[in-house]
């Protein structure tokens, strides 16, 4: 029983999932899209219903958008300011994807990922890394209901050759689309644009830096042309996006604006060829004004020019790109662009950490800077302010934003109107406020349509001062319907949140109803608003009651007339007006609607086509799944407003279990990753069901189901756990797999991580016992079932005594198991307490990072090294930073690399990032200045083989000699190199201008940067030296060095022993001097390539935790002692004994529970200790003929009987319901054991005997 429980419990702290941000999901990708390389293949062959190449019909559902593009009001009555201006346009041609470029807008299981919710200002967000006919129907699902166009991009490489009959793919495409039949028409007109319709793709678009000639361009051109007019045709609204780099002739001529050498491109009125040509960066006023006369004497609109700007290089500043008040007073549109894998926008959003809360926080600040300005309201922005980074520290210094040019729009034209401030994406899935899938989700089909300006708020005069106003703003902290809602926060006098900009027609009966949650007080402070559109400052309001329960959420609904709408009135605007609140004011808005009750929607069911159950696991399932609510035929794609539908709930039902609410989506198919349901072998049958909702969210079609399915168990944990955190010489202690359904592993072997001595072995086992004498690390080899070896490196640390060990407790006793209320007990205990001293360590913890002085390091002869025990990984692109030695004073890209970096890589195939061979993932790196590929890794100095899993201690060192030779040591190991990198410099040697030399680089252990995550781990033991070390210096630098005895070299060495709290930073014990301490710091003011605004800002650290186990400290583990003595009283207790009494009759569990820094230990006396009343003839009374123990008990609890007799036994709930009846004939003295059924809790046990109740005792099963 001991060791069980220390087996759990150290599987809870080695294997405990932190909340880190994964910006590209841990779990597989199941839904695949077909190959580039076959884009003319399925253009020849492409019907509605034909699938492309390698696509499941399943799969090709989430590319199918369901939601019908809206049309946007076109008044422009009402606006935030009166310097935007109302016909300009905005593109945001950027990515919405992972670091991958692979997951777009599927949905997965994470909470981390692009979820752009700023469509009102958007007119075209142009998909950078969607190739041609592939658009995620999360994305346009979103974009159309916000009435905003999607692309995709044919990504034609700088200076390729175009040319029609040309050899390469791209001239290949522009040859196929251009075919032509007998009488000369265009051949691929009509499938072309049908089959952009039926998966909903608004536009196409072209990276157009490529050269060619007049032929080619002018049939392109033509064929384009003739596709505007046959979309017009079908009621599609078709579009071109063109980057204004190759012109009519083929050749590249940038930055000149609209002119003869373009205008073939462009195309006049009636002959539209680009509805978005996006210019180069520096386009200047002249350009900008020359080009609108020249659209207007084609008769064309000039907003279809768009000012480029390059947010990746350039940010958002003047001086790079032209110069924004170039477009102050000119007819031209503005257009975004950067980068190549993620939305820069997106990229960037690491100012606060690169947690997933941290990174979605700071992206939605981010969002609503840019778009709405430095004051995050449109009503008070900033004049322009041209030295701007995508920093959201530089934002928020006056940035002008997006809304000084542009005006936001909205599509709510129509009721019913409901948004529940769903941004699409939460840390768990809720329905009318409760939680139904407690699981990390994202999925941007499902965001609402949100708050039009983000966020238009005034005072009572309708003025937007910087101050005083109520907060408003999205967040994850709590939900009605989703994954968030809105929170009005904050102190104020009046403010009015001004939501929705609309354009609904009502009547007077129409409701209207907001749904909302008081956590502070009840009083609401505020009332709902409307305003028509013929005077929109007139404000028709009404209180908004206060809330029924703290903390529950509450509707409150009533008619239009209430707020004196009359038939016929236009509503141009909704809103909650927030008065006389207090600063720890907070209001949460879960729901606001308008519905017209005598709609009467009735969402079609739909069909179950297939289930694809993806994996079978212990207690979760995985899971594709298609339906359809209307058979499609002749080439007609249904939207989901044609059957009456909003949005469909997925549902599942294990046999015998509740049936649960999983998620949702627009699509009509699904995808769920670890679906609840019951561990174990037998029952693992369930069935899939969808059910749709209607456009007003209130009424449901019946849920449809699938069969049931059996879920084969198939994909087992291969995670191995040990029964302790500390292992010490010659103890006996457990290796095993943590998953209790898995098959035995084939083989088992623990070897010496320095000697590769083997230890140990084991065969057909899920776990095993063992013994090691000597100290060192250890690492683990196991085959499992299916023939697959795992190395897992450190996992086994054998520690000296001193350091302290789990605390064991061998035996417990008492005096005596039977006796009278009231009298003395001796109850005592032998144990191994485990107490002694430890190194101490220091937690890194995104986004702080440890800084050590620069100046400690100098030249080309170095070693660094440290002890890091990592909590959990959340890769970005590159990995997650371990070592950096660089300054925010030098620009991109040494900003981000430097002199060096030491990094743990995700998985990286065989033939990609310029590796030949797969490595696995956390396999860790080291590249010096010189490297210039940074989005590799340089092959040979990789611990191949060796990661650097979360969970273990594991001892890493890099070194390099100033004839270049490079070396990585794991755990004392050599395991890369020596290999010579003869590029190697430094940046003082290094005459790049992007370098500023005169600024000491300094060392950071952790830290997040571009495409590269933020150190979760604890470390120890960190040293710089100012030399190569040799292996059986590596060996002896692992020990740790006293004082006194700290070798020549060791010019850094911060054992965290020493923490000065009044400076918060960490002694140097190394020869470099004391004054080179260590603190714990962020960068503030990061934001993207550019830290020109970026700064080290320090925080207080701690170090009264555990360092490695290896090494003695002085961290004092002290072993704390529970006495497990429930009913019992302790009149006195020695050092490992006491007294004790008890009050009550009754049985009696006794024992003791031991606890330490490294885990703990408790034992229970064998026999249960019965107790009776003194008074009892012949010492058994009535009350006393009947005993029950264990008490609390696990699954079963012991009856015992002083007489003999016919007993019945009811389990009765804590509320009252019967639960269970056993009846028995029991002899004296004999004792009865029964399993209890029921889960956790308390119950009442009735002891019936001659039909009369004859007793009434409390359990607890735990």
């Amino acid at each position: 029983m001991t060791n069980k429980r220390n087996l759990l419990l150290a599987s809870a702290m080695l294997c405990v999932a932190m909340g880190y941000a994964q910006r590209t999901p841990t779990h597989p990708l199941d839904i695949k899209d077909t190959n580039f390389s076959d884009i003319l293949a399925n253009l020849e062959t492409w019907e509605p219903g034909n699938q492309p190449i390698g696509v499941s019909r399943i799969d090709d559902e989430f590319y199918i958008s369901r939601v019908r593009p809206l049309k946007r009001i076109t008044d422009n009555v009402y606006q935030a300011n009166n310097v935007a201006d109302p016909k300009r346009k905005f593109c945001l041609w950027t990515p919405l994807d992972d670091p991958t470029s692979s997951w777009k807008a599927l949905p997965r299981y994470c909470f981390e990922g692009d979820n752009f919710s700023m469509w009102s200002y958007l007119d075209i967000h142009g998909n950078w890394t969607a190739p041609w006919f592939r658009v995620t129907a999360g994305l346009s699902d979103v974009a159309h209901k916000n009435g905003v166009k999607v692309g995709c991009v044919l990504s034609i490489p700088w200076a390729a050759s175009v040319y029609l009959d040309g050899g390469n793919i791209y001239s290949k495409i522009f040859t196929k689309l251009t075919e032509r039949d007998d009488n000369d028409n265009f051949k691929n007109v009509d499938r072309f644009v049908r089959l952009l319709k039926y998966y909903g793709i608004d536009g196409i678009g072209v990276n157009s830096e490529f050269g060619s000639d007049y032929d080619t361009m002018s049939e392109f051109q033509e064929f384009i042309a003739e596709c505007h007019k046959k979309a017009e045709e079908i009621g599609w609204a078709f579009q071109l996006h063109w980057y204004d780099g190759t012109n009519d002739n083929g050749a590249i001529t940038f930055d000149q604006g609209l002119g003869s050498h373009n205008k073939g491109m462009f195309g006049a009125a009636g002959h539209v060829v680009t509805d978005m040509m996006f210019s180069n960066y520096n386009t200047g006023k002249g350009t900008l004004q020359n080009s609108a006369a020249y659209a207007e004497s084609m008769g064309r609109d000039p907003y279809d020019y768009y000012k480029g700007f390059d947010i990746q290089g350039r940010d958002l500043s003047n001086f790079y790109n032209a110069d924004w008040r170039n477009l102050e007073g000119v007819k031209a549109s503005i257009g975004f662009w950067g980068a190549h894998s993620q939305g820069l926008i997106h990229q960037s959003a690491t100012d606060y950490g690169t947690s997933d809360v941290a990174i979605q926080k700071a992206y939605l600040e981010k969002q609503e800077l840019i778009f709405s300005g430095a004051n995050r309201n449109p009503a008070n922005v900033p004049a322009v302010n041209g030295t701007t980074t995508l920093a959201n520290a530089s934002l928020k210094n006056n940035f002008h934003g997006v809304a000084r040019f542009n005006t936001a729009k909205s599509t709510i034209q129509a009721v019913p109107f409901v948004s529940r401030f769903n941004l699409g994406n939460g840390l768990k899935f809720r329905s009318e406020g409760k939680v139904t899938f407690d699981h990390k989700w994202h999925n941007l089909n499902t965001q609402d349509i949100l708050p039009t300006w983000r966020w238009w708020v005034v005072n009572a005069a309708e003025q937007a001062p910087t101050s005083g106003l109520v907060n408003a703003e999205l967040t994850w902290d709590d939900a009605y319907w989703g994954g968030s809602c809105l929170r009005l926060s904050g102190a104020t006098d009046l403010s009015r949140v001004k939501l929705y900009r609309t354009s609904l027609t009502v009547e007077p009966t129409y409701n209207i109803s907001v749904t909302y949650k008081m956590n502070n007080e009840l009083d609401t402070h505020a009332k709902l608003f409307v305003a028509l559109k013929d005077n929109v400052t007139s404000y028709k309001e009404i209180d908004i009651p206060a809330a029924e329960k703290f903390g529950e959420w509450t509707t409150f609904t009533t008619t239009l007339d209430k707020l004196g709408i009359k038939s016929g009135d236009n509503i141009a605007l909704i809103g909650i007006t927030t008065e006389n609140t207090a600063a720890d004011y907070s209001m949460l808005v879960g729901e606001l609607a308008v519905r017209n009750p005598q709609q009467n929607f009735a969402p079609v069911a739909p069909e179950v086509k297939e289930v694809e159950v993806l994996r079978g696991k212990g207690s979760t399932v995985d899971f594709k799944m298609r339906y359809a609510a209307k058979e499609e035929t002749g080439g007609v794609k249904t939207y989901n407003d044609e059957v009456d539908t909003w949005y469909y709930e997925i549902w599942m039902q294990q046999k015998d279990q509740e049936a649960q609410y999983l998620t949702a989506t627009t699509s009509w198919a699904a995808y769920v990753i670890d679906a609840p349901i019951k561990s174990g072998f037998e029952g693992r049958e369930c069935r899939f069901g969808v059910r749709a909702v209607s456009p007003d969210g209130i009424k449901k079609s019946d849920i449809s189901w699938s069969d049931y399915k059996e879920i084969a168990y198939d994909t087992p944990s291969s995670e191995v756990v040990l029964d302790r955190q500390v292992v010490k010489p010659g103890e006996t202690f457990t290796v095993g797999l943590e998953d209790a359904m898995a098959d035995p592993a084939q083989s088992w072997k623990v070897t010496n991580a320095e000697t590769a001595k083997v230890v140990k072995t084991a065969e057909n086992v899920k776990s095993f016992e063992l013994a090691i004498d000597e100290l060192g690390v250890y690492d683990v080899t196991i085959v499992d079932s299916k023939g697959v070896e795992q190395v897992l490196r450190g996992k086994i640390h054998v520690s000296p005594e001193e350091t302290g060990a789990v605390p064991v407790v061998n035996t417990v006793s008492v005096d005596k198991t039977k006796a009278e209320t009231s009298e003395a007990l001796n109850i005592s205990y032998t144990s191994r307490d485990g107490e002694g001293k430890v190194s101490r360590g220091v937690q890194v913890k995104d986004p702080n990072m440890l800084m050590i002085p620069g100046e400690i390091q100098q030249g080309m002869s170095y070693s660094y090294a440290l002890w890091v025990k990592v909590d959990n990984y959340a890769h970005d692109k590159q990995g997650t930073n371990l070592i950096n030695k660089n300054t925010v004073a030098d620009k991109w890209p040494h900003n981000n690399w430097g002199d060096l970096w030491v990094q743990v890589r995700p998985a990286i195939p065989a033939g990609q990032n310029e590796c030949r061979q797969d490595h696995a993932a956390n396999e860790v790196s080291f590249n010096t200045m010189g490297w210039t590929g940074h989005d590799s890794p340089r092959e040979s100095m990789m611990t191949t083989g060796y990661s650097l899993n979360p969970g273990v201690w594991n001892h890493i060192c890099v070194t390099q000699g100033a004839d270049c030779q490079q070396k990585i040591y794991f755990n004392g190991k050599c395991v890369a190199g020596p290999n010579n990198f003869a590029n190697s410099t430094r940046r003082e040697d290094n005459p790049d201008s992007r370098i500023d030399r005169w600024t000491t680089a300094n060392i950071f252990i952790g830290g997040g940067g571009v495409y590269k995550a933020g150190l979760n781990a604890t470390i120890d033991e960190v040293q710089v030296w100012n030399k190569p070390l040799t292996d059986d210096e590596v060996k002896a630098a692992m020990k740790g060095f006293a004082d006194g005895s700290v070798p020549e070299g060791l010019q850094g060495y911060y054992t965290f022993e020493d923490y000065n709290k009044a400076d918060s930073t960490f002694a140097n014990h190394g020869h470099a001097g004391a004054e080179y301490v260590a603190k714990m710091v962020f960068m503030d003011g990061s934001g993207g390539e550019n830290t020109a605004s970026a700064a080290y800002k320090k925080v207080a650290s701690d170090n009264n935790l555990t360092g490695y186990p290896g090494i003695p400290g002085t961290l004092e583990v002290k072993t704390d002692r529970k006495w497990l003595l429930a009913g019992a009283r302790i009149s006195s207790e020695t050092d490992k004994a006491a007294v004790i009494t008890y009050a009550r009759e009754g049985s009696y569990e006794a024992g003791v529970q031991l606890t330490n820094f490294w885990g703990e230990s408790s034992k229970m006396v064998d026999d249960a200790i019965e107790i009776t009343e003194p008074t009892a003839i012949n010492g058994v009374d009535r009350d006393a003929q009947f005993s029950v123990y264990p008490n609390p008990f696990v699954e079963s609890v012991n009856f015992r009987f002083a007489e003999g007799g016919a007993y019945t036994i009811n389990i009765v709930s804590a509320s009252g319901a019967l639960l269970q009846t056993n009846s028995f004939n029991a002899g004296a003295g004999e004792a009865v054991n029964v399993a209890v059924t029921g889960g956790k809790g308390l119950y009442v046990v009735q002891v019936m005997k001659d039909g009369k109740l004859y007793k009434a005792v409390n359990v607890v099963k735990k």
